[in-house]
């Protein structure tokens, strides 16, 4: 009947059976997540080029880039060849695995509010995890001075009986000895990376593929891959297949794999992560192995970070070494070495959690670690290497047929004593030390002593109970989950800073001193870390969009440059190493790091301008090289300068000519530079935020003349801008100027301002994730209202500008001239205002005193001390150096004062509409500034604090620790911990010590709270921060936040210091041999902030874990992650055309405390120096505590808080082919492989960090 109606054409049927098929789709599309119709941008801010989204390709100029070296032609025949077989693998790759996720992945099509109701509330409190033992507890309450630091063996009478009990104990299991041969290599120390691979590490792995295919059962671990990968890319095909073998046989076991064995207290979780993932990523594509155990032996303390990490990497658990002795003897004490290191915070899923083994003795060396008593395990270190002559080779006996009994017996009493400090007596006995294994005689040497130790005790098994092996940390790990079986392991939480060994006569040693040692190089890995995340973020972008337009020859520019990332990436990584970012390497070894350091910032850069320009460009115009970043890098040593940008008039653009002035000789604006710009002369400039958040930032843009106007990517003029003076003294090159201006003239040495630069500084609202387009023009009528007042002393001089004024040569550049309104610096204390706060400096000192803040109502409320000081430690010769933190005992007072030796001060105050700041200036060893602004925005409650430190060439200076204090009012005193012992009497309260505590960040990941403990003195109570400190009180909080990894303590209430800068000339006797000298100047960026606490604050039961207001979390992330400046070239032919504005994030930002961590487009499996179509996204959500802030600020105009999640999330316009949520590192999940629909399916907790492996389309 059907078929007859449809046959007669019936309208009708026809009608009902499209409606029937059109209720079926839409249940269907409903079902998957409801799309709507395809979303097209506007043009005038697109997601990316119109051009591009319609199908247009782009010409071979518009995705240029850069090309690094030339190559001969047959160089060039063979990169060919390589490109054709990565393109064919590419779609090889697509025949074998068809998209089939395209149907049910969403596309475009995506609605605008999507709510994942997984997400949680908008506002959280953020609970403590509960575990068996909790760090800071347990450290409050140790002996830091027991009886035996002098022997330095904790072993006392007490565990000696507890093993005689243990050995008449049937119940016991019998002990198990798993003994694993080991080489620590550091990838720069002493030697720099190079020369250790080309001395050491080369000659250790040829001879392991070597030697352990003719042992067959010897075992080995590798934890380095810098080397591995450095040794693989030299090895003959042969020795890479043997190395395969013994690593998928389990012979040789990867542990850790991360590019180096990173720091735990200066690395920030960014390169924490990416050196893992690049370590991870490499292992998978070569060797096809993931590693299961992490091995870190080296690092100087540990964090909770790392095991996070690895937790996250589907570890199965983690071996560490240097704890402080306290904890080594508690451990040891409770049978509790090995543990399950949980976060700080609840999780609901149980995530971060990951079994660990301390060992539980002094040092990873054969002599440390085989028992409690280092001169009998130095009999079992078999190294006899002809003209060597160490505590061991004199020692140490092989073992023959007539004494393998004696040894043995001897070796078991070493081996049981250590397995009886755990409960399933089994014992990790690693067997090496540094850059062991480097000779042939030592593997023989090792191997057949301990074979026929291990082989004697096997074959008398009856006589000695013993199971004994060669093996891995693996089978260590295996072995006691199957004996502890239903037992759990204790629980803990917390760190392991400040790590503390012992000095030879018997006092401790703190490694704090390493937190802040040579912070111009922890500069600079925080620059690369920055132009790496960002240029990441935009390749990612860039390249898939040339993809998916097919265009062949920007593909393969692309793909040329891509290796600089490779390179950048593994230069950062390299530097994270426990013994690069810690400043504890020689002098000339911190430099190859630098250099390394430098070359990658410079190549990101370059990198970041190739993507630019290509996501700037419309689709009628496809240049390249027009972009230049505003910064200037001469070299590694010295930094960044800021380049003005050149204004050309509209209508000598294209052309080749210099930017057209005319010449000035009068007086006024136009003759403050020398020359006038010619009327309507103009140049745009791009900001770029790799953040995906929108940001509200204070841009400061030098330029050549003050009288100049910005214009926002949507052509309206910024009616707030501030004209500032540079000052020669803080900026090195227009000092170098000035004083060769000046040489021999009354004004040699004067503070003066640039006679060429100044500085404008604007309010920019740049939208997430986006390539905003600035215009700045010369304004000829009304800029004398944006420039700014100057107020100081000396540093005018009204009698030499006016000499100056009739001469040929005449530069005016005193403030007096015209340009600035230059006035005598009032007397009395100094005050700054805006409508947030109020603040009042000294007046001969010139720095902080008080801050008046102000409520809703702009009333000023009760005054809050918050003093800056400035001082030194005096550091104790030969215990103070690169690692170590030890103040001078001969001296009455360890503080001293370190700005009296310099008598000329000044004190420069500058205020204008935006911003008004006080610099003060004690000679060339610091300038010192204090600013606030005016924006009606959040910033206006923050200050922002700059020191510029030089501590000018030695001998000036010398054994000085330089630090910046916070003096407040807080009352931030612990509370009084719980009496344990209800038949003692409890404590009278003035008699209880008054504890301050603070909180510190740990790799700007999480935060843990520092309560003092008086019994080791101020260089046990300084922990590492990366990211920022606060402290608080029932009242207030007050926040710093920082660019890098520095030391920080609150050792008395109210008081809060950061470490700026060291000086020690003396070795610590930790190794490194030399002192540290190598102080540069550097630039030191703080934000400030005071916060209200919740009003009727009291304990939290249960107790809360603390981390940052919203606030403060995103001026940390902005802080680290400043906007990108670069200037628009004038001189292109023809000019290209631009689009204002360009969304990353077309449809809007990520939630308030979901950080976009990295966005990091993966190698090629097969040609690994070419991208793949897949890239892993990287999301943290950074925990924020709703319930502080600052009664002025409302983060909702920045940030609106929602719990709807991702939302349709989407990068660019570009197509995603699948979603696959993979393990931290990128690794597959081998339980089920997870895919998702879509990005708004994606569920984080607060503060959990993930990884997503999203493979992109090849066309749109």
């Amino acid at each position: 009947m059907s078929f007859k109606l449809l046959r007669r054409g019936s309208a009708r049927c026809i009608g009902l059976l499209s409606a029937f098929v059109t209720i079926l789709l839409c249940l269907y599309y409903i079902s998957i997540g409801q799309p709507n119709p395809t979303h097209i941008p506007d043009g005038n801010t697109v997601g990316l080029p119109l051009g591009l989204v319609r199908g247009q390709a782009p010409s071979t100029a518009a995705l240029s880039g850069f090309s690094v070296g030339g190559g001969s032609a047959s160089q060039h025949q063979h990169h060919n060849q390589q490109q054709q077989n990565h393109h064919a693998a590419l779609q090889e790759s697509a025949q074998r695995f068809p998209a089939v996720e395209h149907d049910s992945l969403q596309t475009d099509g995506e609605q605008e509010t999507q709510r994942n109701v997984n997400w949680g509330d908008k506002c959280y409190m953020l609970l403590q995890s509960e575990t068996n033992i909790t760090a800071a507890e347990e450290h409050s309450r140790f002996d830091f001075q027991p009886e035996w630091m002098r022997s330095k063996e904790y072993w006392d009478r007490g565990f000696e009986e507890r093993f005689e009990a243990q050995k008449k104990d049937k119940q016991r299991p019998p002990l198990k000895v798993i003994v694993v041969p080991h080489s620590h290599n550091d990838p720069g120390w002493l030697k720099t990376f190079f020369d250790y691979f080309q001395m050491d590490s080369r000659q250790i792995l040829n001879l392991l593929v070597t030697k352990m295919q003719q042992y067959k059962d010897m075992t080995f671990i590798w934890s380095e891959i810098s080397f591995l990968q450095l040794w693989w890319d030299q090895a003959h095909p042969t020795k890479q297949r043997a190395l395969k073998h013994l690593v998928n046989t389990g012979r040789i076991e990867i542990t850790t794999g991360g590019w180096v064995m990173t720091d735990e207290a200066n690395v920030h979780i960014y390169p924490m992560l990416d050196q893992l993932i690049e370590g991870h990523q490499w292992l998978k594509n070569n060797l096809n192995v993931t590693p299961k155990v992490g091995w870190s032996i080296d690092p100087f303390g540990h964090g909770s970070t790392v095991p996070y990490l690895l937790s996250g990497a589907q570890f199965e658990g983690t071996i560490i070494q240097r704890i402080h002795y306290a904890w080594k003897e508690w451990f040891a004490r409770q049978q509790s070495g090995d543990f399950i290191w949980t976060p700080y915070w609840r999780s609901a899923k149980g995530q971060g959690k990951l079994l660990t083994h301390n060992m539980p003795f002094d040092i990873y060396s054969i002599k440390g670690s085989c028992g409690p008593h280092p001169s009998i395990c130095l009999n079992f270190d078999f190294r006899k290497i002809p003209g060597e002559y160490t505590e061991y080779s004199l020692k140490a006996q092989y073992i023959t047929d007539d004494n393998v009994e004696e040894k043995a017996q001897l070796l078991l009493e070493q081996y049981a004593r250590t397995a009886s400090l755990f409960p399933h007596n089994v014992a990790l006995i690693p067997v090496g030390d540094d850059f062991r294994y480097n000779k042939e005689r030592e593997v023989d040497q090792q191997y057949h002593n301990y074979k026929k130790l291990i082989s004697h005790i096997m074959d008398n098994k009856r006589l000695y109970n013993v199971d004994i092996k060669f093996g891995t940390p693996i089978d260590y790990f295996q072995a006691i989950r199957q004996r502890m079986g239903a037992k759990a392991f204790p629980s803990f939480k917390g760190d392991f800073f400040v790590y503390s060994d012992i000095f030879s006569e018997g006092r401790p040693a703190y490694w704090s001193g390493y937190f802040t040692t040579r912070p111009f190089y922890k500069l600079l890995s925080s620059d690369l870390e920055h132009n790496l995340r960002a240029a990441e973020i935009l390749f990612t972008i860039a390249y898939n969009t040339a993809r998916q337009a097919r265009h062949e020859d920007s593909i393969k520019i692309y793909e040329k440059n891509y290796e600089q990332i490779i390179h950048a990436r593994r230069n950062l990584g390299l530097f994270q190493h426990h013994d690069a970012i810690t400043g504890t390497s020689k002098a000339a070894v911190m430099r190859d790091y630098a250099m390394r350091l430098f070359e990658s910032t410079q190549n990101m850069i370059r990198m970041q301008e190739a993507c630019i320009e290509l996501l700037l460009q419309n689709g009628s115009s496809h240049n390249h090289g027009f972009l230049l970043n505003e910064y200037e890098r001469d070299n590694f040593s010295k930094l960044p300068r800021k380049m003005p940008i050149q204004l050309v008039s509209p209508g000598s653009m294209g052309s080749d000519e210099a930017p057209t002035t005319t010449a000035g000789t009068g007086t006024g604006a136009a003759g403050a530079a020398g020359a006038s710009p010619v009327k309507n002369a103009e140049a745009s400039f791009v900001l770029y935020n790799s953040l995906a958040q929108k940001r509200i930032e204070i841009v400061t843009l030098r330029v050549q003349h003050p009288n100049v106007r910005i214009f926002s990517d949507q052509g309206a003029e910024l009616k707030h801008i501030q004209i500032n003076p540079v000052w020669n003294i803080t900026d090195v090159y227009e000092q170098a100027y000035n004083d060769m201006l000046t040489a021999g003239t009354a004004t040699a040495g004067r503070i003066t301002t640039s006679r060429r630069q100044f500085e404008v500084l604007f309010v920019a609202e740049l939208e997430p994730l986006s390539l905003t387009t600035y215009r700045v023009q010369v304004d000829e009528f009304n800029y004398k209202r944006n420039i700014a007042t100057v107020y100081c002393d000396d540093c005018t001089d009204k009698a030499n500008a006016a000499a100056e004024t009739g001469s040929a040569t005449a530069t005016p550049g005193s403030p007096n001239v015209g340009v600035f309104e230059a006035r005598a610096k009032p007397a009395g204390d100094i005050q700054l205002e805006n409508p947030s706060m109020r603040l009042l400096f000294d007046e001969k000192s010139g720095f902080l005193k008080t801050i008046t803040r102000k409520n809703k109502q702009q009333q000023l409320l009760q005054p809050m001390q918050c003093a800056i000081k400035f001082a030194a430690y005096r550091s104790a010769q030969f215990h103070s150096g690169a690692y170590l933190f030890k103040t001078d005992p001969e001296q009455s007072e360890a503080e001293k004062d370190v700005l009296e030796q310099y008598e000329d001060v000044r004190i420069i105050i500058t205020s204008g509409p935006i911003a008004s700041d006080v610099t003060v200036i004690y000679g060339p060893f610091m300038a010192h500034t204090v600013r606030i602004f005016n924006t009606r925005t959040h910033l206006d409650a923050a200050i922002y604090i700059e020191n510029d430190i030089d501590f000018e060439p030695p001998p000036k200076n010398r054994e000085t620790e330089l630090f910046m204090r916070l003096v407040t009012n807080i009352d931030n005193i612990a509370p009084a911990p719980v009496q344990r012992d209800l038949l003692k009497e409890p404590a009278e309260p003035s008699s209880m010590p008054e504890l301050p505590v603070f909180y510190s960040d740990q790799n700007g990941f999480q935060y843990h709270e520092r309560i003092k403990v008086p019994a080791i003195g101020i260089e046990g109570n300084y922990f590492p921060i990366t990211s920022g400190a606060f402290l608080q009180d029932s009242r207030q909080r007050l926040t710093l936040l920082t660019t890098h990894a520095q030391g920080a303590a609150s050792y008395e209430p109210g008081q809060l210091e950061v470490m700026l800068d060291r000086r020690t000339l003396y070795d610590d006797y930790r190794g490194m041999g030399e002192g540290v000298v190598d102080s540069r100047l550097t630039r030191h960026k703080f934000w400030l902030l005071v916060e209200d606490m919740p009003s009727g604050h009291h304990v939290d039961k249960p107790p809360s874990y603390k981390v940052l207001s919203l606030q403060a979390q995103q001026m940390a992330n902005a802080l680290r992650y400043p906007p990108n400046l670069y200037f628009l070239s004038n001189f292109e032919q023809p000019q290209p055309s631009l689009h204002p504005l360009v969304r990353l994030l077309p449809h809007g930002a990520l939630p308030c405390d979901v950080h976009l961590t990295t966005l990091r487009t993966l190698s090629d499996p097969q040609l690994q120096m070419f991208p793949s179509d897949s890239a892993l996204l990287v999301l943290h959500r950074q925990g924020f505590d709703c319930s502080v802030s600052s009664q002025q600020v409302d983060m909702t105009s920045v940030c609106p808080q929602m719990g709807n999640g991702l939302g349709a999330v989407r990068f660019g316009e570009l197509r995603l082919n699948s979603i696959e949520s993979t393990s931290l590192t990128g690794m597959s999940q081998h339980k089920q492989t997870h895919r998702l629909r879509s990005l708004a399916q994606i569920t984080l907790e607060p503060m959990e960090l993930r990884t997503y492996n999203l493979t992109f389309r090849g066309e749109l």
